[in-house]
């Protein structure tokens, strides 16, 4: 498997935000990870990456514990909504070329190979004509292409996105849907928290509806955008 999450409890001030919840990603798929604002399936995400503490339960990438994981490189992780930037004055390559330093090392100089990844990582996301410009001046949705780029960059083996299209123009998501179509093509394992699918819908092999914590449906993805709010969640 390459993520095994099994029976994870995290609260927040002694209120449970996700309840024994246990979720597994075999290679090669695109997981969607659904539900309704509050639900948890955020905390899901960042749970299975260390990133807020279990209160019980474990986590496993590739087989690894979690807290004995030290193969970053094996995974690209793009956050929710966070500006490509970061507040710092820089062009899209740079940050993008931020996606390498897992692998070579922050005392590396970069190689040929870092710079070929790059350019592929900005060509796949369709802004390889913006590498000079300065972040700053994209819109919103191409700043969300930047980061996926960015996580491209590295080569991983594992792609996390918590909603990489909330508040994405359409050509980005499109973008952003053919750029995932390609990663699992080539190979690559998806998982990914989204509010709605819209252009995801057809890449996705399963999906996982969160609700007040818990897991209420894994299986068959929604056939539209409402049905993994209420249904699913009604039923349990």
């Amino acid at each position: 498997m390459v993520l095994e999450v099994d029976r994870a409890v995290v609260a927040y001030d002694g209120r449970p935000v996700l309840d024994g919840v246990s979720l597994k990603v075999a290679p090669a798929e695109v997981v969607a990870i659904l539900g309704a604002n509050g639900s948890g399936k955020s905390t899901l995400v960042k749970a299975a990456l260390g990133l807020v503490p279990l209160s019980a339960g474990e986590v496993r990438l590739f087989g690894t514990p979690l807290r004995r994981f030290r193969e970053w490189r094996r995974l690209g992780y793009v956050p929710q909504r966070v500006g490509a930037g970061s507040g710092v004055p820089a062009t899209v390559a740079e940050v993008v070329a931020e996606g390498r330093l897992a692998r070579r090392g922050f005392l590396r100089v970069a190689s040929a190979a870092d710079r070929r990844a790059v350019a592929e990582a900005l060509e796949a996301v369709g802004l390889a004509e913006r590498a000079r410009e300065p972040v700053a001046v994209l819109s919103g949705g191409q700043q969300q292409r930047v980061l996926i780029a960015r996580a491209l960059a590295g080569g991983p083996e594992l792609l996390v996105l918590d909603e990489p299209t909330a508040g994405v123009d359409a050509a980005s998501q499109e973008a952003f849907a053919g750029c995932l179509d390609r990663f699992v093509r080539d190979g690559g394992t998806v998982v990914f928290v989204a509010h709605e699918l819209g252009p995801l819908r057809p890449l996705i092999t399963r999906a996982v509806v969160v609700h007040h914590g818990e897991i209420v449906h894994d299986g068959d993805p929604p056939e539209t955008d409402n049905d993994h709010v209420h249904p699913h969640a009604g039923a349990a």
